[in-house]
């Protein structure tokens, strides 16, 4: 597992552990993975980001087989990366940084040197947001109409590869989601509209399934609340959503929408 910030990666090496008979090694990154990872994993390497070499050679000595990425980087450490010889000769080849590319290049090294790259929708299929309305509120016709325009701008922003998400106020798009993440992107829209009715996060027309899926969970529903934000749509299928219950008794309390979409329901509105 390379791993990153937030409760992923903890939460997959707990269920790898309960399923048993699996050699779990990790590679952690310095001011981004939780310590506590330390506690689910049978061997943990600490990396700087941009030292691919050593993880390359970390997991060659474990002789693994098979690889997850999971968990976030903070995007702006960019420029303050010190990359290795073989992470600098990874990114010249690369015609821009943006996530997509990135990635990609990174699962293709693991697996030129025989190591198979896995996601978590694959090994975990029940993190996946199921389709329809998983709240006790509905979607209003004004809602639909937001989550419609919503669901289309995120899909040519995954396009051109900046974000997965966006936040509209009675059609109109008030923030768009870039380097910043998600909820910092919800924060923004929070301090520029007093009401911001909908948050609209899918996975990139483009998206390699392996690799960052938009993930949602119990802090991005705190941070919907704060903002004043009612309605949370997801991409059902591509949306990883954490700890599902809490997520779901946590928008009830706070009598927000949460909603899987399937991209029929903004068909259907367009007719």
């Amino acid at each position: 597992m390379i791993a990153g910030s937030g409760s992923l990666p903890i939460l997959f090496a707990q269920q790898m552990r309960r399923s048993g008979g699996v050699a779990l090694v990790a590679v952690a990154h310095r001011g981004e993975t939780d310590a506590a990872l330390a506690e689910w994993v049978d061997q943990l390497l600490w990396v700087h980001l941009g030292q691919f070499q050593r993880i390359i050679q970390f997991l060659a000595e474990q002789r693994v087989e098979q690889v997850v990425m999971l968990g976030g980087i903070n995007k702006t450490r960019i420029w303050r990366i010190r990359p290795d010889a073989l992470a600098l000769r990874l990114v010249t080849r690369l015609r821009h940084l943006h996530d997509d590319l990135l990635l990609r290049a990174i699962a293709q090294e693991f697996e030129q040197r025989g190591m198979r790259v896995r996601g978590i929708g694959e090994l975990i299929p029940q993190l996946l947001a199921p389709p329809g309305c998983l709240t006790q509120r509905q979607p209003t016709m004004a809602q639909w109409i937001d989550i419609r325009i919503g669901w289309h701008a995120a899909r040519q922003l995954g396009q051109l590869d900046i974000g997965q998400g966006v936040v509209i106020h009675d059609r109109v798009i008030v923030a768009v989601e870039a380097i910043e993440g998600t909820d910092a992107m919800i924060r923004r829209a929070g301090a520029l509209v007093s009401h911001p009715s909908v948050c609209v996060k899918v996975a990139k027309p483009i998206q390699d399934e392996r690799l960052d899926l938009p993930t949602v969970g119990p802090n991005t529903i705190e941070a919907l609340h704060q903002a004043g934000i009612d309605v949370l749509a997801i991409e059902a299928g591509r949306t990883l959503i954490l700890d599902l219950a809490t997520t779901i008794q946590m928008a009830d309390r706070y009598g927000m929408v949460l909603f899987g979409c399937t991209g029929k329901e903004g068909e259907l509105l367009s007719l």
